[in-house]
C-alpha cells in the first residue's frame, strides 16, 4: 500500500499538474478558437510510490491524470475580415505543418507571397484538391467552404472530423493531431461564417476558480505533511529519552 506521505505527495504532485493547466486555459482566453482543457484520471497507473515491485499483489498503484480538451465551440465574433473564417459547427480545418497534417478551429488566415492560404505561423490551410492559392485577399467564401474570385469557383476548404471516441492533443499554435493517427472523414455539410471567428471557449471566471481550489489544496496537503514530520520528530525525540 501507498504510505501517508507518498500519497500526499503524490496528491500536491496532481495539484501541480492542475495548476499548469489552469493557467495555460487563462492565458489563451482571448485565443482565437482555443479549447480549454481539463484533466481526467487516466486508465495507467503508477507503481514508482509503492514501497515494493509491482509484480507484489499486495501493491496499491496510484492513479495518473491525463489531459483532455473540451471540444465545445467558442462564441463566433464579427471582424469583417476576407481572410476570417469561423467554423459554426462540427469538424477542423485541415492544416499541412512541416511536420505533417494538424487540425484546427483558428481560422485567421492570411496569403503569403505566393498567394497561398496560410495560418498565421505560416502553415498552409489545406483544400480538397491540395494547396489553396488566390489571385486577390479578397475572395468571397460561402457557408460550406466553397472559395470564389470573380464569380468562379477557385478552391474548396477542407474541413474534416473524427470518430466519437478518437481524441486530439493540442501541440500549441492553435494546433492538434490525432493521439490514435486516426483517420479523419470530411465533413459533409461543413457550416462557416466569413468575415468572423470563434472565440476562445474558456470562462476566464471559472478559471480563477479553480486557479484558487487548487492553491488552497495544495495549501492544505503542505500542511500535512509539516504536520506530518513534526510528529515524527517529536516520536524520535520521546524515544531517544528512554
Amino acid at each position: 500500500m501507498i504510505d501517508p506521505v507518498s500519497l500526499t505527495a503524490l496528491s500536491m504532485q496532481h495539484d501541480l499538474q492542475r495548476m499548469s493547466v489552469v493557467a495555460n486555459n487563462a492565458a489563451n482566453a482571448l485565443t482565437t478558437g482555443f479549447k480549454r482543457e481539463y484533466l481526467v484520471v487516466s486508465g495507467q497507473m503508477d507503481a514508482s510510490l509503492a514501497p515494493v515491485t509491482a509484480s507484489d499483489p499486495t501493491v496499491t498503484l496510484a492513479p495518473l491524470l491525463r489531459s483532455m480538451t473540451d471540444q465545445h465551440a467558442g462564441v463566433a465574433k464579427q471582424t469583417g475580415g476576407a481572410l476570417d473564417i469561423a467554423l459554426l459547427g462540427e469538424g477542423y480545418f485541415e492544416i499541412q505543418t512541416a511536420n505533417g497534417l494538424a487540425y484546427s478551429r483558428q481560422g485567421n488566415f492570411r496569403l503569403d507571397e505566393f498567394g497561398r492560404l496560410m495560418t498565421q505561423r505560416g502553415d498552409a490551410v489545406m483544400g480538397t484538391s491540395g494547396e489553396i492559392v488566390l489571385m486577390s485577399p479578397n475572395p468571397t467564401i460561402d457557408r460550406t467552404g466553397k472559395i470564389f474570385e470573380d464569380g468562379k469557383q477557385v478552391a474548396q476548404l477542407k474541413i474534416v472530423s473524427f470518430d466519437a471516441g478518437q481524441p486530439l492533443t493540442n501541440i500549441g499554435g492553435g494546433l492538434a493531431i490525432s493521439e490514435t493517427n486516426a483517420i479523419p472523414h470530411l465533413v459533409s455539410q461543413p457550416r462557416l461564417a466569413q468575415g468572423q471567428l470563434e472565440s476562445s471557449n474558456v470562462d476566464s471566471t471559472m478559471e480563477m476558480v479553480r486557479m484558487m481550489e487548487t492553491f488552497r489544496h495544495f495549501e492544505s496537503s503542505q500542511r500535512v505533511l509539516q504536520a506530518y514530520d513534526e510528529m515524527n520528530d517529536k516520536t524520535l525525540r520521546n524515544l531517544g529519552q528512554f
